[in-house]
């Protein structure tokens, strides 16, 4: 029973997050949700933590917990390092790719574009995230990996906190055309054309990152 609580409210807390109901910077509070929900503070507190260890909520300690805030500045950085990290992985990479690697690519490519025309920003950051990893991977170094995909999953958190494409129903995809051109460049092992094709990539992602205020409500409003 209890673990079946706990799991309430982490499903409950992380779809409020996903779908922007809850502001980032936004404090949890626990006697908020426990009146709310009608649970005691024991699962609140498991579900707060399982949240903090995916990177959506923040435990500030003596302040109390809440979503996950990061600067204009922490997301430029975390984008630049990203991208010059993927492309020395590509670098160190690029002899080792085969074709049943490139289709295998490809397959991920066609499954990001259908949950983006799907508008699925869950589905969406998996795929995104297999692709540039099937990809890095080869370069078969697990300490560049690590970081890599550390970067990944942050990068990824601010693409579903704000990215505009996912509520702009005038914004088209443009990833999976831009990973094709990365794909392709790999192919001709282009390296000068793919590391622009990467800068392009990231900055694009930068730009679709949208930090506008949005409509968000209160804890008892969501609940």
């Amino acid at each position: 029973m209890k673990n079946s609580m706990e799991n309430q409210v982490y499903t409950h807390l992380k779809k409020a997050i996903l779908s922007r109901k809850l502001a980032p910077g936004k404090q949890l509070k626990e006697t908020v949700l426990s009146d709310t929900l009608q649970v005691s503070r024991t699962p609140i507190r498991n579900a707060i933590q399982k949240l903090s260890l995916e990177g959506l909520v923040d435990v500030i300690p003596n302040k109390g917990a809440f979503v996950t805030n990061p600067t204009r500045e922490e997301i430029i950085q975390a984008y630049e390092l990203r991208g010059k990290l993927e492309f020395m992985a590509v670098c160190i990479a690029l002899e080792h790719f085969n074709e049943d690697d490139f289709k295998r690519i490809n397959l991920l490519i066609e499954e990001e574009n259908q949950v983006l025309l799907e508008k699925n920003i869950e589905k969406y950051v998996n795929a995104n995230k297999q692709f540039h990893l099937e990809i890095t991977r080869k370069c078969q170094n697990i300490f560049l990996n690590d970081f890599i995909e550390t970067l990944i999953d942050q990068t990824n958190i601010y693409l579903i906190l704000y990215d505009d494409f996912f509520e702009n129903p005038l914004q088209k995809p443009y990833s999976p055309t831009e990973h094709k051109v990365i794909i392709d460049l790999i192919k001709q092992k282009n390296m000068a054309e793919l590391e622009t094709a990467l800068r392009n990539h990231f900055n694009h992602a930068l730009i679709s990152v949208d930090t506008q205020y949005r409509e968000y409500k209160e804890l008892d409003e969501i609940f």
